[in-house]
């Protein structure tokens, strides 16, 4: 599909920085998260805070794959409630990918601007949910019924980058190589905040109450990840300073290359230089 070349494209040629704030292996110690800081740049960061309850959702049936050996039986990950509201960090039955997904051990997230829009209310989305969506990880788990190319291109142990748009692959874009505008990502991620069999992969420990998804919910120690939105990283390539090629880097390079058509040896000037512009 279109965006596993533009994330090898865009792993040669761009240039990452330490701008972008994430989580990285050792996850989020503090209990909760929590009022947004905002600065100057496409990246933000997040203080602390406390949260509520989950009560009026319903549960979801959280089947249909199998492995998992050597994986917890939990994880944490940082809960949106409401708008304006601190985040919390809430621990998860471990998520479950379903054919043609992946499961990743979350290695880095940035925090990219849209995430903070759905933490401010600006942009509407489901909640409770999960948010992030710049990732890097390796990965765990296959589910059952996987195609084998899939298992094959990403075998458990594969270092991987994430994009923020996570393709399905088979809709009328996807088939043509527009797969930005896949019909199933915004039918059901954004517009449900599940994946493509209209279900969130995301379940409360404590009482098995459904969260939803901002692409993969990657503020997370796991998450599941449609298969046609990754593609490996190289090995020389750290974690932290690359998880910021599945969103940030791709919005300055289809900026470029696609809308202003930049070519080699032009002259241009960049206005507004942010988290995206800087790249």
């Amino acid at each position: 599909m279109a965006f596993s070349p533009m994330i090898r494209r865009a792993i040669t040629e761009a240039r990452t920085s330490r701008s972008s704030w994430c989580l990285g292996n050792g996850f989020v110690t503090h209990r909760t998260i929590s009022n947004v800081k905002d600065d100057d740049s496409h990246h933000k960061t997040l203080g602390n805070g406390g949260g509520r309850g989950l009560s009026s959702y319903r549960s979801y049936s959280n089947s249909g794959s199998l492995g998992g050996v050597g994986l917890p039986s939990y994880m944490r990950a940082a809960v949106f409630w409401e708008p304006n509201k601190p985040l919390t960090i809430e621990e998860f039955r471990m998520p479950r990918p379903k054919a043609g997904e992946v499961l990743i051990k979350t290695k880095a997230c940035g925090v990219c601007h849209s995430d903070l829009h759905v933490m401010k209310g600006e942009l509407p989305f489901s909640s409770p949910c999960v948010v992030g969506h710049e990732i890097t990880g390796e990965v765990v788990e296959h589910a059952s019924l996987t195609d084998n190319k899939i298992i094959e291109r990403y075998p458990v142990g594969s270092h991987v980058v994430g994009a923020f748009i996570m393709p399905c692959g088979n809709c009328l874009f996807c088939s043509k190589g527009h797969d930005d505008l896949c019909e199933a990502f915004f039918a059901y991620n954004r517009a449900k905040g599940t994946l493509y069999d209209g279900e969130t992969r995301l379940f409360l420990r404590s009482n098995g109450k459904p969260v939803f998804m901002y692409s993969m919910g990657g503020l997370a120690e796991y998450c599941v990840v449609p298969a046609h939105a990754l593609s490996i990283l190289p090995n020389s390539l750290p974690y932290t300073e690359s998880a910021i090629l599945g969103c940030a880097v791709f919005t300055a390079y289809g900026a470029m290359a696609h809308a202003a058509e930049v070519r080699p040896g032009d002259s241009v000037a960049v206005i507004g230089v942010g988290g995206v512009g800087s790249r």
